[in-house]
């Protein structure tokens, strides 16, 4: 048989608990304060930089309205089923104004390729993104309930505009229009 011995006179409990370095405690806080404040910057980023169809429409919500964001949420946004449909024949029109493209009408005697023209180019369709935005509902003095969000690219450019139905647009050519870009999917 064999005994077991104690070779130290004192008991385990009696030691000393050992102690921790001030290095350890950095190592293991810094990494973990880093990851905290990773976290808080992708919660706030998401807040504070909205994607890029949202940051259009509150850009031309604030010329009606001093909170843009609360009008959108008051609204709906949903995805357009069918973007590619959207073309210059649809009776909504671009207003946003455009650093890339030509979201204006040119007047009769200016050519696209003149100087007037500011060197614009024409808007490239088809579109591939396309945002359909229904703020019957909100409590908003803008020009219309019904917009088209659409992300217009051309092989070095990309930007957001905005359309509203054009003025000699009749509402049942707008709701056909809506329609058929596939805005309203739980109709469908």
């Amino acid at each position: 048989m064999y005994t077991l011995r104690v070779m130290n006179s004192e008991s385990p409990s009696a030691l000393p608990p050992p102690k921790i370095s001030a290095r350890r405690v950095l190592r293991l806080l810094i990494p973990a304060f880093f990851s905290f404040g990773l976290a808080v910057l992708i919660l706030v980023w998401d807040n504070y930089n909205p994607p890029g169809w949202q940051r259009a429409m509150e850009n031309y919500l604030s010329a009606y309205s001093s909170s843009p964001r609360a009008i959108l949420a008051e609204g709906s946004a949903d995805v357009a089923q069918l973007p590619f449909l959207l073309s210059r024949d649809t009776p909504f029109q671009p207003v946003t104004p455009s650093v890339y493209f030509q979201t204006e009408s040119l007047s009769a005697a200016i050519q696209p390729d003149s100087p007037e023209s500011l060197g614009h180019k024409p808007l490239p369709y088809p579109v591939m993104e396309l945002y359909c935005i229904d703020l019957s509902q909100a409590d908003v003095a803008a020009a219309a309930t019904r917009y088209l969000v659409a992300e217009h690219r051309d092989l070095t450019n990309s930007e957001w505009i905005v359309y509203r139905p054009a003025e000699w647009a009749v509402p049942a050519a707008v709701d056909k229009a809506w329609k058929q870009l596939g805005c309203d999917p739980e109709e469908e």
